[in-house]
């Protein structure tokens, strides 16, 4: 289907690789439904995993931050006490959305109490229930809700008892001897303190799972693409204000970065792209997986084994002076006919930041000199053939503008493989600290 997508598109037939993508697309929903239905069946849920990754390979489903919101606004005011867990737990965790996201996790107290009211909030917010997947061993229960836009939510019941017996075994010396047996099977008040913190995503705060209950969270079943960036990230947030130049997760091979060093860049990551737009910009060859839409800020900036405890701490307060700003994309721009780009209406503003870079840092020097002057920009597509970027230059138009904001800023480092780049520190623009909708909860017990 994406090879005949494909063709279609090349013969500039979009109408009938449209006519297509609608009649697949209810056919796909189905189909993915019931392979989620037996994902978590033994000796086969492995390999559905690997079926429903290959099968969302063009973004056809996104649980996207907007519904994320709406979803946790409704909870919030009907006072369910909830907590995010997986990937948006861990993105609340960090401060800001770091990949794009198949689902939404979170973990329901008081399971059997609460799962009534959540299934009529859910339902009015237009989701229907689904067969259960069933859990994991820390993890025991889990109900599936979908709509008809192929947003997936499973609601988590969190194994108590285990989980305070595992907190038992690996910290004999704390005071958790006392509590009964029938108090294990509940949340006590020690347990949510060790398990249970607030994120916060755009300024917006929100209950989720602490990085302890996120480590357990990604254990106790068969390893999947995106427990890769998973990793990456528990280990960031671990690290918290500390830095170190080295990553203990990595051993750089010479013959992997062909004798290079580890190089590091400076960008504004968006996620803001329509996902039909994003769609297109894979099909046209372009790996938004590896590195999502942005404004480069500093390519190269510094090799990874210059960026001090110093240097990120003068980034630190570089960027803390720095308030975050809203954007738009509202037109398609080509750098010759290399790079098919959206141009971001705060061109200054991104122009401000770079030159400020310069100054702080003389060794830093944008795309090594090869140009008179930055412009700031989101690639669209840089690869593949011509002929893809001018049918992807084609298309663009109709999805903008598109409304941005540039909150934070990510520092990446390709210490794994040249090409492919991970997320080292996430620096807050000024504002983004500040909470500008509050969606947090007074456990009362």
């Amino acid at each position: 289907m994406d090879k005949l997508r494909s063709i279609l598109t090349r013969l500039h037939l979009i109408g009938i690789a449209r006519l297509i993508d609608r009649s697949a697309k209810g056919l796909f929903y189905a189909g993915v439904k019931l392979l989620r239905s037996l994902r978590r069946a033994p000796f086969i849920g492995h390999r559905i995993e690997l079926v429903l990754g290959r099968l969302d390979r063009y973004d056809l489903l996104h649980f996207d931050q907007f519904e994320l919101l709406r979803v946790c606004r409704s909870l919030n005011d009907q006072d369910i006490p909830y907590w995010l867990a997986g990937g948006w737990g861990l993105d609340a965790l960090v401060g800001c959305e770091t990949r794009r996201h198949g689902d939404l996790d979170f973990v329901l107290d008081r399971y059997s109490d609460n799962l009534g009211r959540v299934a009529t909030i859910l339902e009015s917010l237009g989701y229907q229930r689904r067969l259960p997947l069933g859990g994991t061993m820390w993890f025991p229960d889990a109900q599936v809700y979908d709509d008809d836009r192929g947003h997936h939510i499973e609601i988590l019941n969190i194994n108590w008892e285990l989980i305070t017996t595992a907190g038992r075994l690996l910290s004999p010396t704390q005071n958790l001897v006392h509590e009964t047996a029938v108090e294990t099977k509940v949340a006590t008040a020690a347990m949510v303190a060790r398990l249970t913190t607030n994120g916060a995503l755009d300024g917006v705060e929100l209950p989720t799972l602490s990085l302890t209950a996120q480590q357990l969270f990604h254990l106790g079943y068969n390893r999947r693409e995106e427990d890769t960036h998973a990793e990456d990230m528990i280990q960031l947030i671990s690290a918290g204000e500390s830095w170190s130049g080295s990553s203990s997760r990595v051993a750089v091979s010479t013959s992997t970065h062909e004798s290079a060093q580890p190089s590091t860049l400076l960008l504004v990551p968006t996620f803001s792209l329509p996902r039909d737009l994003w769609r297109l910009c894979q099909l046209y060859h372009n790996d938004l997986d590896v590195m999502p839409p942005h404004v480069t800020l500093a390519f190269p900036f510094l090799p990874l084994a210059s960026v001090t405890s110093e240097v990120v701490r003068r980034l630190s307060e570089l960027f803390d002076t720095i308030s975050a700003f809203d954007f738009e994309m509202k037109k398609v721009r080509w750098f010759d006919t290399h790079v098919v780009y959206l141009e971001p209406s705060e061109s200054g503003a991104f122009r401000s930041i770079i030159e400020t870079l310069q100054l702080e840092f003389p060794d830093f020097h944008p795309y090594d000199g090869a140009f008179d002057s930055v412009v700031p920009h989101v690639t669209l597509s840089e690869h593949g053939s011509l002929a893809n970027r001018r049918a992807l230059g084609r298309q663009a138009p109709k999805y903008l503008p598109i409304s941005a904001r540039a909150s934070h800023v990510w520092m990446m480092s390709n210490e794994r493989k040249r090409d492919g780049w991970i997320i080292r520190k996430v620096f807050a623009l000024s504002s983004a600290t500040s909470k500008r909708d509050v969606i947090s909860r007074d456990d009362e017990r």
